[in-house]
């Protein structure tokens, strides 16, 4: 379990456990366990459909189930050195966040995936979970945190940004089959996450 301080979080104990209080939430950032697979699934699914309608092919979204989300991120789970991470207020699943070594930068730890609920959303979480990410890769020896977004998704790219992410590059990536433009953007200093 996560807990940090800065950025707008503020540390607390409860019931013995490490609490994140954030924007009006007291949330624990864990690991996922195989009981969280159908709640990350299912906001998965619901992100992609809400965020990335009319920046991908409509044929993405065609074999966009929650069955086939539910197996990628057991896959993704059971792969060495990856980590899987899900913000919770008590029962209440709030988001999850996915990282692993990225493929191109031997130094850097790859921001895979960050998704929060939409009730949540504005109110710290993301941050929280990037905070997370950013804090593992800097006490785990790596030199610097990217993520890869596809061009158009604005707010994702503004809260990266806002939380020190700077441009990379420009690519087309295979999505699944299709092809989306897409861009990475890196964190130099993970001195920002201590």
């Amino acid at each position: 379990m996560e807990a940090f301080g800065g950025h707008g979080a503020v540390s607390a104990a409860c019931r013995g456990k490490k609490m994140i209080a954030v924007g009006g939430f007291v949330m624990q950032i864990r690991s996922a366990k195989p009981d969280d697979l159908g709640k990350v699934a299912a906001l998965y699914v619901i992100n992609h459909r809400e965020t990335y309608r009319g920046l991908l092919p409509e044929a993405y979204f065609t074999g966009l189930t929650e069955e086939y989300a539910k197996e990628k991120w057991a896959g993704f789970r059971e792969q060495p050195g990856n980590q899987l991470w899900a913000a919770y207020e008590g029962d209440a699943f709030l988001g999850f966040a996915a990282g692993r070594q990225d493929p191109e930068l031997p130094d850097a730890w790859y921001l895979d995936s960050l998704h929060v609920v939409q009730t949540a959303r504005g109110k710290g979480i993301g941050s929280a979970l990037i905070q997370t990410n950013g804090s593992y890769a800097r006490k785990n020896g790596y030199a610097r945190m990217s993520i890869c977004i596809i061009r158009g998704n604005e707010q994702a790219r503004d809260l990266y940004q806002k939380r020190g992410a700077e441009h990379f590059s420009f690519f087309d990536d295979d999505f699944c089959g299709s092809v989306s433009h897409s861009e990475k953007l890196i964190w130099k200093d993970l001195n920002v996450f201590e």
